[in-house]
């Protein structure tokens, strides 16, 4: 994707950002339980487009990296897990 279309495409996903050429969110879930507990929705999520986010969870937080490999950067895909993940983390208002 140009650089033009990822910041239009970010602008459409405020709780993402670009950071060292990748997708980055941040979810302050509550509790360390419930960061953990998502986990696994994640996993199902990125399984379905066999696209892989990198992730940490510090105490309820958790961060998840998202960037495509081959073509290095970022890619459609990357967006449409961002969405797949959106629809599991609530979006700040």
């Amino acid at each position: 994707m140009t650089q033009l279309a990822v910041a239009d495409a970010l602008a459409e996903r405020p709780a993402w950002a670009l950071v060292h050429d990748r997708l980055v969110r941040e979810h302050d879930c509550g509790s360390w339980d419930a960061a953990f507990a998502l986990l696994a929705p994640i996993a199902a999520a990125a399984d379905r487009l066999d696209h892989h986010p990198d992730w940490s969870q510090r105490g309820g937080t958790l961060r998840l990296e998202v960037r495509t490999h081959r073509p290095r950067g970022i890619s459609r895909l990357d967006f449409d897990l961002a969405d797949a993940i959106d629809e599991l983390l609530p979006v700040p208002a």
